[in-house]
């Protein structure tokens, strides 16, 4: 036994509003031409709007400029896609949905209620609907139709249905409903991969960003918003101007294009205030920030999409750390002429520390130090800093490494191995 579909007198359709796209042609060209394909529409097009270098084709007659360009591939005419199309991550649905009453009698109180289904079936349910005229109902005559228009921010990837209610009086008085539903998938426009360095206290973000649309894409807005305690500095600018960096291409990417971008995130600068707990956090911090990033498509339509939140894996902190190491009194290295290199050293642990340093003689053994390999800072309380001076006799010419030692701390047994305290360039 099959059950009949039940009649109503209402009709619904829904169109996707679109951009327009220029019409294509397919010219006919005479068999026994001998110039190019290309030629009489650019000498065409360069009569009606001539370039700055002047005219292209100098030594040719230009023909009457009255006559259209019959044959170039693209024609004024716009034309309105013949399909839903792709949607895409970020961009903005608009449809307009049509409810005509086909019936020869009058439908009241007729309301509508749209919502769009994404994710698991059980959240489904708790998304606000789109559309709810169920306060405003109307009367709809025989043939008299009903245009409404719903907009939705695509902020999610896949499947999408959006659904269609409409509850209606009918000519007998009945109360009754018609359900339609629609399907369509949200695509990834733009790829987006990160690596993240560690220089340092600093971290540098390296954005890929790849587009993965069939059509063009122009980027007017790439930003970078840090989260706290992190200030960004954006590498991307030559001379304070971003658009030199791409050269005249500006934002323009052609499907597959791929750019990448640098950010240098930087914590509060150390300073003899600066607590235990306020360091930890910076070292232990996860979250680096998001991406915003908006372009435009054909015709200038508007495309935004936020990244969630960018993470990286804590470097954690040492007990000891070793701070704003540098040279002392000088800012140049002679070969066979000793100089002192000075460090903080702080006790960031939750105890007190004796700490000793005990410099490493065979691991760079082109930088030799002078005097004692072993120093003893004595005790440091929690957040303490003590000043170590060290000093060194380069017996090579170029960029030495040199400051290879170990800190031990005598109470708890604890060590840290330091693999280097500075590079310098020996002259």
């Amino acid at each position: 036994m099959s059950l009949m579909r039940e009649a109503h007198p209402l009709t619904l359709k829904v169109m996707r509003l679109s951009r327009p796209v220029l019409a294509e042609t397919q010219p006919l060209l005479p068999l026994d031409s001998s110039e190019s394909v290309l030629a009489q529409p650019l000498r065409e097009a360069e009569q009606s709007r001539p370039t700055a270098r002047g005219q292209i084709f100098s030594d040719l007659q230009l023909p009457d400029t009255r006559h259209p360009l019959d044959t170039f591939p693209l024609t004024e005419t716009l034309v309105l896609p013949r399909s839903f199309g792709t949607m895409f991550l970020g961009e903005t649905f608009l449809a307009q949905m049509c409810i005509c009453n086909e019936s020869s009698m009058v439908v009241r109180d007729v309301s509508v209620k749209v919502v769009v289904l994404t994710g698991p079936q059980q959240q489904q349910q708790q998304q606000q609907p789109l559309l709810d005229t169920s306060g405003s109902a109307q009367q709809l005559a025989a043939g008299q139709p009903l245009n409404l228009q719903i907009t939705h921010e695509i902020k999610e990837l896949g499947m999408h249905i959006l659904g269609c209610t409409i509850s209606y009086l009918s000519a007998q008085g009945e109360h009754k409903t018609l359900q339609r539903s629609f399907r369509f998938q949200a695509a990834n426009p733009l790829v987006v991969k990160t690596k993240v360095n560690h220089l340092k206290r600093d971290v540098l973000l390296e954005v890929q960003v790849h587009n993965a649309t069939p059509s063009p894409l122009v980027l007017e807005r790439m930003r970078f918003d840090p989260a706290s305690p992190f200030a960004v500095q954006d590498l991307n600018e030559v001379d304070g101007n971003k658009a030199l960096l791409w050269g005249d291409s500006g934002g323009l990417m052609q499907p597959g294009d791929v750019r990448q971008y640098l950010y240098r995130l930087q914590p509060p600068a150390v300073t003899k205030d600066t607590t235990v707990e306020q360091e930890r956090a910076v070292q232990y911090a996860t979250a680096l920030g998001k991406l915003d990033i908006l372009w435009r498509g054909a015709f200038g339509s508007v495309g935004r999409l936020q990244t969630s939140q960018l993470l990286r894996k804590s470097p954690g902190m040492f007990l000891i750390e070793v701070e704003q190491a540098a040279l002392l009194d000088r800012d140049t290295v002679s070969i066979e002429q000793p100089f002192v290199a000075q460090a903080r050293i702080r006790n960031v642990s939750e105890r007190k520390m004796a700490v000793s340093a005990t410099v490493h003689t065979h691991k760079h053994p082109l930088m030799m130090p002078c005097g004692p390999v072993r120093h003893d800072l004595g005790e440091l309380d929690v957040g303490q800093v003590r000043e170590l001076e060290l000093e060194f006799l380069p017996l090579a010419a170029g960029v030495q490494r040199f400051g290879a030692m170990a800190f031990c701390d005598s109470i708890s047994g604890y060590t840290r191995e330091l693999d280097y305290l500075l590079d310098v360039f020996v002259e």
